[in-house]
């Protein structure tokens, strides 16, 4: 199993209207295809940028593989679609980590 987290920097003048998009838009459309589960929000609890809001948005997968195929299925144009939507006004980068035996 892997954990695809997002860190997402919101501009504050758009957060409300990201939430709700991400909300409304890109986590059902995420989860449509069952192949990415558990979607789960967090705020980051940062104040260095007042300016600026901070989110973790997370899913699990599978296998590396599975995540490659919704990515070239689904992935890209959701990318795509946040992208025209919130322009400059949020910027993102992903982290794949694999979780270990305890």
């Amino acid at each position: 199993m892997l954990l695809v987290n997002t860190t997402y920097h919101v501009a504050a003048q758009s957060e409300t209207v990201w939430t709700e998009w991400v909300k409304q838009m890109y986590i059902p459309a995420v989860t449509d295809s069952a192949l990415l589960v558990n979607p789960k929000l967090f705020r980051l609890l940062v104040d260095e940028e007042p300016e600026t809001k901070h989110y973790a948005l997370q899913f699990e997968v599978a296998d590396l593989e599975t995540l490659e195929a919704w990515f070239e299925a689904t992935g890209k144009t959701l990318q795509h679609s946040m992208g025209q939507v919130f322009k400059e006004e949020v910027l993102g980068f992903t982290t794949l980590m694999e979780q270990q035996p305890l």
